[in-house]
C-alpha cells in the first residue's frame, strides 16, 4: 500500500475542513483494515493511482458500517452489509443483503397481497397463541403447508375458514401466506370485497389493468380469498369474476383457501340472489367448485379487533 504520510498530505489538500487528528484517524483505520488491505492487494492492477485518496471517505463509509453491524448498531441499510468492488477503477462500496434480508426479498418477491391490513405482513404460524377455537385451523393450515411445500406439483386441498367477525381467519391465512412465501411457493392473498368493487371501478378505463388482475388471481400456485360473502353480489361478481376464478382453478386442481363469515350452507344462500337476479342452480354449480377446492374449518373465539 501506499506510504501513510504521503497520503494523508494530499488526502488534507482535497479536505481541508477535516481535523488532523481526525483525518490521521480515518487514515490510520483504513490502513490498518484486513479487509480493505486484502481488496487492494488483489486488485492493484486494476486500481487507478489516485484511487486510494479519491475514495478514501468511502473506505471510512465502509469500515464504519461494519463496526456498526458487528456492534448490533442501526447500520445505514439494515438488512445489507457493506462490500467492496471496483467501479471504474475506484473502489465502491456495494451493500449486500445479509441472509434474512435476502429471506425477506424472496418472500415479499412470492407473496402478492390485494387490500389486507398491516398486520399480516408479520402474521407468523410460529407465534400463533392455538387456543380450542383455533385449534384445528391451526393444524389444518401446518398439514397444509406441509403437503404444499413437500409435494409441490401434487394438487393440495385448500381450507375454508368459516367463523365470526374477528376471531382470526384472516390473521391465520396471512400467517400461511407468510410460510408458502418463505418456501418460494408463490401465492397471492386478496380481500375479495375490495378485489371485486376495484374490478368494476376499471371497467371502461383499463382493461389491462383487469385482465392482469384476473390472470394472477386464476393462476397463481396458491390464492387466498378473504372475506367472501362481504361483497355486495352482482350477477357480475359472482358469474364472471369469481365463478371464471374458481372454475379455472378446479379445471387446473390450483389450491385454493377462502375466509367468510357464512359457512357452506350460508354461502349458498348467498350466492343463489344477487341484486340482478335468483339462481340457485349458478349457486349450487359454484359451490361444486367451492367444496372441490377447500374443506370447512370453524374458527371461534372472541373478537380479537374488540381488545385492541
Amino acid at each position: 500500500m501506499q506510504n501513510l504520510s504521503d497520503i494523508l498530505k494530499q488526502f488534507q489538500q482535497k479536505y481541508p475542513k477535516i481535523e488532523e487528528t481526525k483525518l490521521a484517524e480515518i487514515v490510520q483505520n483504513i490502513a490498518e483494515d484486513s479487509d480493505i488491505r486484502q481488496f487492494w492487494s488483489a486488485h492493484q492492477k486494476e486500481l487507478k493511482a489516485d484511487a486510494f485518496q479519491l475514495k478514501m471517505m468511502d473506505l471510512h463509509e465502509f469500515i464504519q458500517q461494519k463496526k456498526r453491524i458487528q456492534s448490533g448498531e442501526k447500520s445505514l441499510y439494515p438488512g445489507y452489509y457493506p462490500q467492496l468492488e471496483i467501479e471504474k477503477g475506484y473502489p465502491h462500496v456495494r451493500y449486500v443483503a445479509d441472509e434474512k434480508k435476502q429471506q425477506q426479498l424472496m418472500q415479499a418477491d412470492k407473496l402478492i397481497t390485494y387490500k389486507m391490513p398491516k398486520a399480516i405482513k408479520n402474521a407468523d404460524l410460529q407465534t400463533i397463541a392455538v387456543e380450542s377455537g383455533r385449534a384445528e385451523a391451526v393444524t389444518e393450515i401446518v398439514e397444509t403447508l406441509t403437503q404444499l411445500i413437500a409435494k409441490p406439483d401434487q394438487y393440495t386441498q385448500g381450507l375454508y375458514l368459516y367463523g365470526d367477525f374477528g376471531v382470526g381467519k384472516t390473521y391465520l391465512m396471512g400467517a400461511l401466506a407468510n410460510a408458502l412465501a418463505a418456501n418460494n411457493i408463490g401465492v397471492m392473498m386478496l380481500h375479495f370485497p375490495s378485489f371485486a368493487a376495484d374490478l368494476k371501478d376499471a371497467i371502461g378505463r383499463s382493461n389491462d389493468l383487469k385482465s392482469r388482475m384476473m390472470a394472477q388471481a386464476k393462476s397463481i400456485p396458491v390464492l387466498i380469498l378473504d372475506d367472501l360473502g362481504a361483497e355486495n353480489l352482482s350477477m357480475w361478481i359472482r358469474d364472471d369474476i369469481l365463478g371464471v376464478i374458481l372454475e379455472y382453478r378446479m379445471q387446473n386442481e390450483l389450491t385454493t383457501f377462502i375466509t367468510s363469515n357464512f359457512d357452506m350452507t350460508e354461502l349458498t344462500s348467498y350466492l343463489a340472489e344477487t341484486r340482478d337476479d335468483r339462481d340457485k342452480g349458478k349457486a349450487a354449480r359454484l359451490m361444486q367448485r367451492v367444496k372441490f377446492l377447500t374443506r370447512q374449518i370453524t374458527v371461534s373465539g372472541k373478537n380479537r379487533r374488540l381488545d385492541n
